[in-house]
């Protein structure tokens, strides 16, 4: 049995330049789109939140103008942690925040003490309200590109208790098991789709860069200052719709449209779910589509598409990628971590079919249960690394050692994906290739080596959103608006 590692993909910055690693190239080159008249150069923040939050909150990205050292590393480490260069018109961004004390909202502090007196969903209700009320207000003045809003540090929702990192990930496919409501972020998320600006929620560590803490625990674990300040620039640019880095793409490959597929519990419908598109070009410019209901199937007690509604789904996303981008693409791939009934991919098909695509590769990925690979010494398989079990799967590693950092960065034991490709004369190699250019596509984390692809990972995210979202309510179709 042979495990080829694959090569490391490269990202796309200014002018064509490429790195692997997305603050290496946004530091030496730009963002991809620094020369282009539609790039983000000033951007208006409007800031909402108690005085002192919003007061921090400034000082902070002020201080972020200017280049933040990286966190000491062991010698031969150097490119796991890197310098953030500043964010200004001087830096590599060649982008600038913009204060403005019209465009800040402040939240009364004897409101959100109420908020620790009453019960879970009382208090993020209230606090939903004021908040959304606020962002509205200051997004209607169309003068501000994103708004940040403070998050009340009085709330004790669902959300300040979150789970350790592997089972929060798992939670993209156990999001039905999940309870809902008291949720802070998602149900203002929920509120604010129809905005003309997308939200930015910060916690107080991120500004202040001591740790949360409860009965003497840290709550979360708190990044070091630069990485701090890269995720959340990187995430502020692409809301202000610029483009950080883009997928490479050469001239000979065909224009591809990835959409990953996944499903949600609607917040008021026990039995009720719905699925979702999230719909990528091969440069990871992507909307969100919304499907019809889905059920649960008595065989694999997972929640399946009919296939008038898979054909559907499908056409309506093709649709949206015609009208973000102007054209068909000439290859489709759909991700989606359930098996595939005949009734779905019958509808897939056809909907291939009714815009004449010829290039339709369908891939269930597993996100759990696959065998693991064990390395000579003490640390994990490479990132990259594959193994074609048989004909129709393979195992891949998107998480482990990566050379250009010499360690494993993670805390876990990484997990393999194993994907499973339902339809004919899908190409494994090419497949997995995509999927680990996918996991570098995270516009709101500037880290090179995400477990999930760009079409799983905003599965959870999208769904957890939109169920607190009518079924006939008129929805955002950026993601810049759900993460």
């Amino acid at each position: 049995m042979k495990a080829p590692v694959l090569h490391e993909p490269e990202l796309e910055f200014r002018a064509g330049n490429r790195h692997i690693d997305p603050r290496y190239g946004i530091s030496v080159y730009g963002p991809a789109d620094a020369d282009s008249p539609t790039g983000p150069h000033r951007i208006p923040i409007a800031l909402v939140g108690p005085a002192h939050a919003v007061d921090g909150i400034r000082k902070w990205l002020q201080r972020c103008q200017n280049h933040i050292e990286a966190k000491d590393t062991k010698p031969g480490q150097e490119n796991l942690h890197q310098p953030f260069p500043g964010f200004s018109t001087d830096s590599p961004f060649g982008a600038e925040l913009v204060f403005d004390d019209a465009l800040v909202r402040e939240i009364p502090e004897r409101h959100l003490r109420r908020l620790a007196r009453a019960d879970t969903a009382s208090a993020t209700k209230d606090a939903v309200d004021l908040y959304a009320d606020a962002a509205r207000s200051l997004a209607e003045s169309g003068r501000c590109r994103v708004i940040i809003c403070a998050r009340p540090e009085e709330l004790q929702d669902r959300e300040e208790q979150p789970p350790p990192e592997e089972s929060a990930a798992e939670r993209i496919e156990d999001q039905d098991e999940r309870d809902t409501g008291g949720d802070f972020h998602d149900l203002l998320k929920a509120t604010a789709l129809t905005l003309p600006a997308p939200l930015q929620l910060m916690r107080k560590e991120t500004w202040t860069g001591t740790p949360a803490r409860t009965n003497g625990k840290t709550l979360r674990p708190l990044q070091d200052e630069a990485t701090r300040a890269w995720n959340l620039h990187t995430a502020l640019y692409y809301k202000a719709g610029g483009t950080p880095w883009r997928m490479q793409r050469h001239s000979s490959d065909l224009a591809t449209c990835y959409v990953g597929v996944s499903f949600y519990r609607s917040a008021r419908g026990n039995e009720l779910h719905t699925a979702v598109a999230q719909v990528f070009n091969e440069r990871g410019d992507g909307v969100v589509v919304r499907g019809g209901t889905a059920q649960i199937s008595k065989t694999d007690r997972q929640p399946h598409l009919k296939l008038s509604d898979a054909r559907q789904l499908l056409l309506d996303a093709l649709t949206e990628y015609r009208t973000t981008h102007g054209h068909q693409p000439a290859r489709i791939v759909v991700h989606k971590t359930s098996n595939f009934t005949t009734g779905e991919i019958d509808g897939f098909h056809e909907a291939a079919d009714l815009r004449d695509i010829d290039h339709v590769d369908l891939l269930w990925i597993q996100r759990r249960g696959a065998p693991h690979l064990y390395r000579t010494g003490q640390l994990p398989p490479l990132r990259g690394t594959s193994v074609q079990l048989d004909a129709r799967s393979l195992l891949l590693y998107t998480r482990g050692s990566v050379p250009y950092f010499r360690t494993y960065p993670g805390l876990y034991v990484p997990q393999p994906l194993l994907i499973r490709p339902v339809t004919h004369g899908t190409d494994l190699l090419t497949a997995s290739t995509d999927i680990l250019a996918l996991t570098k596509m995270n516009w709101n984390n500037a880290q090179l080596d995400e477990r999930d692809p760009l079409t799983l990972r905003t599965a959870y995210r999208v769904g957890s959103i939109l169920k607190h979202v009518p079924p006939n309510a008129r929805i955002a179709t950026r993601y810049a608006y759900y993460m």
